[in-house]
């Protein structure tokens, strides 16, 4: 026997391979089509992201509690305000007191709000450094990063302006809403909790169709295919239901976390994600051919809800159609600031559309199908 024959087969079963790629049209297509997918969904949520900003202003609210009268000709307190309202895509919204600017702030009807504390112009009067506080909300990760930049903003153009060097004003954010535990724990933890809940059961439905053997024979029965995606989906979801279960504990008793809401409704969120994941899914397992294909549906939707995620960059208005990040922003709303499950209502029908959308689809694919592959 030659020695060359382990490599010829190797060879031969090589181009075999390459020849049944080739002839699989649709694999193709994803595989050349995937980078460019991706790539693409990564700049329109930067598109997203860049629209949001210059479209959408910051609002931001101004407590200004200071009574001190000391600095001639000018009201230090007063000009400070005028200055961060022309910061740019910044809109001032003052307020008579802290209380009313923190129910603002929970309602989300500002961003932030800065606190200009009694005896600021006094401080800056004698060169004292003074400390003004920024209050941001822990459900709004974007909107952290951009109050406390638009107040250093300030800040430095009200120095210059007065042509001081030695007085200082010291920004000190102040995150609200933030249940008793680490902080860290809490934000990427719900994240976590919904990510890996959805794309977990994601992953196993989108092989529940295609390649199914027993299931070919079962439609040769009175069963039909509207029967069988809702037991797909159905099935699916029950585990999903359990593993969320699962999560939920861990995340909360490994952190020791105190939220503000209860058990139950942080169980009726997560068995939303794993019906949303379980219709996903489906929706790719019915229109893939073969297991190769339905794998690669599946990278690209771990890869686009992970971009699109909203937990790494704003994505604007996208995040108000994708369930995960409707479910993340459910999370944030209810175990954060405590608000019933019933002020999500808008959340909670964009992700029931989702699902019945979603389902429809699945049934007409697999009904226009004639053969299972």
């Amino acid at each position: 026997m030659s020695s060359l024959e382990p490599i010829k087969r190797i060879l031969a079963l090589t181009r075999k391979e390459i020849q049944t790629i080739i002839k699989d049209r649709t694999a193709m297509l994803l595989v050349f089509l995937l980078p460019i997918l991706t790539i693409g969904t990564l700049a329109l949520a930067i598109q997203q992201n860049d629209i949001q900003a210059e479209s959408v202003p910051l609002l931001m609210g101004v407590v200004d509690l200071d009574t001190t009268d000391t600095y001639p000709g000018l009201d230090l307190s007063q000009n400070f305000t005028a200055t961060l309202a022309e910061v740019e895509s910044v809109t001032v919204i003052e307020f008579a007191n802290e209380s009313d600017a923190y129910t603002a702030l929970f309602y989300a009807e500002v961003d932030a709000y800065v606190v200009i504390p009694d005896g600021f112009e006094h401080a800056l009067s004698m060169n004292f450094p003074i400390i003004v506080n920024v209050h941001t909300s822990n459900t709004q990760l974007q909107g952290q990063g951009d109050a406390f930049i638009a107040v250093t903003e300030a800040t430095l153009i009200f120095r210059e302006r007065l042509g001081w060097i030695r007085s200082d004003i010291l920004t000190i954010p102040q995150v609200e809403f933030v249940p008793e535990g680490d902080r860290l724990a809490i934000q990427v933890g719900a994240f976590l909790v919904v990510f890996c809940i959805f794309m977990a059961i994601a992953l196993i439905s989108c092989q529940s169709i295609v390649g199914d053997i027993p299931l070919r024979r079962m439609l040769l029965t009175p069963t039909s295919k509207v029967e069988v995606v809702i037991g797909k989906i159905a099935a699916y979801t029950i585990i999903g239901m359990i593993q969320g279960l699962l999560l939920l504990v861990l995340w909360i008793v490994s952190f020791q976390l105190n939220l503000r809401t209860d058990l139950l409704t942080l169980m009726i969120i997560v068995s939303l994600m794993a019906l949303a994941g379980a219709v996903a899914g489906v929706v790719i397992s019915s229109f893939s051919t073969s297991r190769l294909q339905a794998n690669q549906g599946f990278l690209f939707l771990l890869l686009g809800m992970m971009i699109l995620s909203g937990m790494f960059i704003d994505v604007g208005i996208i995040s108000e159609f994708l369930p995960m990040n409707l479910g993340m922003e459910l999370i944030r709303e209810t175990a954060f600031k405590g608000l019933p499950l019933i002020a999500g209502w808008e959340q909670i029908l964009r992700i029931l559309i989702f699902i019945i959308g979603g389902t429809f689809i699945a049934i007409l694919v697999l009904w226009r199908k004639r053969t299972l592959a």
